[in-house]
């Protein structure tokens, strides 16, 4: 499940700032990635830009309305810019980092961030920059690039540091931003070296879009709640992997699912337990579940939204226990729900009645929620106090 926690209902914002972003560029270097940049760019008259863009940022935020709290690293990587340009936000810093930067400190403090559940990652640089985030979190961390580096190349930057301000503010007010994976990319060293400028491959990342999603052609142009089903299974059907155990939930977007992954009489109201096109176990209890994820080393747990109501986990599927959760891990959850219902519940969040207290605030947050092909947006599941 990729997804982002809440603390006391306050947005986090992960702050990761690349000190040395950009200023390659102006002394002609090409990038910022030689150990020598630094020195080099001096001798030429090069700076870096990067303090204040991130501070334009920074600034915006401070005078939203939103409550806001920035989780950065110390002194250039985040902290020093916070308490200059930040007068109503709070900012705490997580880590202490050397005067002298490395991408080894931005992979240290990008791994920290995950551990503290910010709901979204922010960092200030280019395609190198993305590419020690993508090595640290991989696709478990909603993030968004702060353009500031001399390559960008990668599709994870937003256009403008306002424009991370204003995903920020669709976000918080609950307006439907679309989740898609973006390429991380960069200049391939030996092509270059030989005159060739062309980027290499290196992952994904899963990014909130600049667009919203109810005002995307993808959305408008599936009116029918039947053919919005019939993609959303399709593709999800398309995506199943034959190695991985999978425990379905209840409720019509599941049972359409069982459908369409061939599953002869499948439960409505219960749950089912699929692997390599055999039903296991049909309306399974809680005890049969648990006895046989141990036999699998890969498990995916598919749930699907109550209509009106929102509920993700605790109506109908109380099979899957808050220890089946635990032992397969919350990252192993994937939402799925047609846009008709997310459109429905008009801003208001998902909610989970786990049985769990401990559990129900580590699901809070922000999650993505698959639609159909290549169609997520993010949502956010509340916790309730």
């Amino acid at each position: 499940m990729n997804k982002t926690k809440h603390r006391s209902g306050r947005f986090r914002v992960g702050l990761i700032v690349n000190p040395l972003a950009g200023i390659g560029g102006p002394a002609g270097l090409k990038g910022s990635d030689r150990t020598d940049t630094f020195e080099i760019a001096i001798q030429r008259g090069g700076k870096s830009l990067v303090a204040q863009r991130v501070s334009d940022m920074l600034v915006a935020l401070d005078e939203s309305d939103h409550d806001i709290e920035i989780v950065t690293a110390s002194g250039a990587m985040g902290a020093d810019i916070c308490s200059s340009s930040l007068s109503n936000l709070s900012y705490q810093s997580i880590v202490t980092v050397p005067q002298a930067t490395s991408s080894q400190d931005t992979y240290n403090v990008a791994k920290l961030m995950v551990e503290q559940k910010v709901d979204l990652l922010v960092f200030a640089g280019g395609d190198g920059t993305a590419r020690d985030i993508y090595k640290a979190v991989g696709e478990r961390q909603t993030v968004l690039g702060l353009p500031a580096g001399v390559k960008m190349h990668s599709g994870v930057f937003a256009v403008t540091p306002k424009a991370v301000v204003s995903v920020i503010d669709s976000m918080m007010s609950h307006r439907l931003v679309a989740a898609r994976m973006a390429e991380v990319r960069d200049i391939d060293e030996e092509a270059f070296s030989k005159g060739r400028v062309s980027t290499q491959y290196y992952g994904e990342m899963l990014i909130p879009d600049d667009q919203l999603l109810v005002q995307c052609v993808k959305c408008s142009g599936l009116v029918d709640d039947q053919l919005m089903l019939d993609e959303l299974t399709a593709y999800v059907s398309e995506e199943i992997d034959q190695d991985t155990l999978y425990i379905l939930g209840s409720g019509g977007t599941l049972k359409a699912l069982k459908d369409s992954l061939g599953v002869t009489d499948p439960t409505l109201l219960g749950v089912d337990v699929w692997y390599q096109g055999d039903v296991l176990l049909r309306d399974a209890h809680e005890s049969l579940i648990y006895e046989l994820i141990k036999a699998h080393k890969q498990v995916r747990i598919i749930l699907s939204i109550i209509g009106g109501q929102g509920i993700v986990l605790g109506r109908g599927n109380q099979q899957i226990s808050p220890r089946i959760i635990r032992a397969i891990g919350i990252e192993n959850i994937q939402l799925i729900s047609t846009q008709s219902k997310i459109l429905a519940l008009d801003g208001r969040p998902l909610r989970i009645d786990s049985g769990s207290d401990e559990l129900d605030k580590d699901l809070s947050g922000f999650h993505k929620i698959i639609c159909g092909y290549e169609d997520a947006l993010l949502y956010e599941i509340r916790y309730t106090e």
